[in-house]
């Protein structure tokens, strides 16, 4: 496809993915991971949460054991360090919004790329429904034709996530900028 816009540059991409532990008061970032559109890790960090606050590990989902934690940076440091980072950047994810609460950043609207939201993605996977998303295993599997999440019950990676959502978006970049450029109705899902 031969575009008459300019796109943003491939280096002002970065694709996050985090991982969470259930605590007390809900659940608490554990794991971050964030890669360039080369894939190339730019962060690989687990972040502390104190031992007595969780509750669940979720190690099926969430990969983190008990003592993965221990001696890793504070919330505070990592979430400050990933500030620095998202810095101007455009910054993708799959349901970003929920990374974006984990890591308690508001990143501006114009600037973030969900590949569980963009209209086309969704419809190639039969999802049409307000407040339902394509699982990223899936859609991987669909787009890219490559299986993830396959680690026999030892979780989910961040940096193959966000390696996976970085792909995906690059297989749709053109056609998904384009239709934000020319302000089409290409974002669906939005939860409340």
């Amino acid at each position: 496809m031969t575009s008459k816009y300019t796109l943003p540059d491939l280096n002002d991409y970065l694709a996050i993915d985090c991982e969470f532990v259930g605590c007390r008061s809900g659940q608490a970032l554990a794991k971050v991971g964030i890669v360039n559109h080369e894939g190339s890790i730019i962060l690989d960090t687990y972040v502390f949460v104190h031992p007595e606050n969780i509750v669940d590990y979720r190690t099926s989902t969430s990969g983190i054991k008990p003592g993965d934690l221990d001696g890793a940076p504070t919330y505070e440091q990592v979430t400050s360090h990933i500030k620095s980072l998202l810095k101007d950047k455009i910054l993708l994810g799959h349901t970003i919004f929920n990374d974006l609460s984990g890591i308690g950043h508001k990143h501006p609207y114009e600037s973030f790329r969900d590949t569980a939201l963009y209209c086309p993605l969704r419809r190639r996977m039969g999802i049409m429904r307000e407040g339902e998303f394509p699982s990223l295993k899936k859609l991987a599997k669909a787009v890219l034709g490559r299986d993830i999440q396959v680690q026999d019950g030892r979780g989910h990676d961040p940096i193959e996530d966000a390696r996976a959502t970085m792909a995906i978006f690059l297989s749709v970049r053109e056609e998904y900028e384009i239709a934000l450029l020319e302000h089409r109705d290409c974002i669906s899902g939005i939860p409340p």
